[in-house]
């Protein structure tokens, strides 16, 4: 299966160490990265990620897409292995930028079904409640609210999953 994807307005290829400069400055950025779970990270830690993406395109033929628009990289989104189970977690991020216009949630739905295409059978994200964007992005991509939670910190969580079972349907979802 090819790794390239195009939806309408980008184009999704996995992440490389080309396309590392981009990815640590996204990373560093509070509007892109504040609510998230992992938040804000350091150069250290992008490369980390950078490193344990390309592993997992390796090994499991799916992974963290690098977005451009225009040939102009504005962000990322896809999976990563999040348990022994087979299960994957969902992760997306485009530069404030590049906010308002839909292209979030374009290649959140392109990078999920790719994930689903390839086999992966069930993916999760974990939203904060409160994160009203991050809700919308990842719910209009496909993902349903299957649990609430409290973090350890006390913040107030919803689980999204997405389960597509053999032969490509969707199974049902828990709310």
């Amino acid at each position: 299966m090819e790794h390239r994807i195009r939806t309408g307005r980008l184009e999704l290829e996995p992440v490389s160490w080309r396309d590392i400069d981009d990815v640590a400055r996204l990373k560093a950025n509070a509007g892109a990265m504040g609510l998230r779970g992992g938040g804000v990270r350091s150069r250290g830690q992008s490369e980390a990620d950078m490193a344990a993406h390309i592993f997992s395109w390796g090994r499991d033929g799916v992974g963290i897409f690098a977005v451009r628009e225009g040939g102009r990289f504005v962000g990322m989104a896809g999976v990563w292995p999040a348990g022994e189970d087979g299960t994957y977690e969902f992760d997306y991020a485009l530069f404030p930028s590049r906010a308002g216009r839909g292209l979030t949630r374009e290649a959140a739905g392109a990078a999920l079904a790719f994930a689903h295409d390839v086999g992966v059978r069930r993916i999760v994200a974990h939203v904060q409640d409160a994160d009203i964007v991050g809700r919308k992005i990842i719910g209009g991509s496909g993902m349903a609210v299957c649990q609430r939670y409290a973090a350890p910190d006390g913040r107030s969580m919803l689980l999204y999953h997405s389960v597509r079972v053999p032969g490509g349907v969707p199974a049902g979802t828990l709310h």
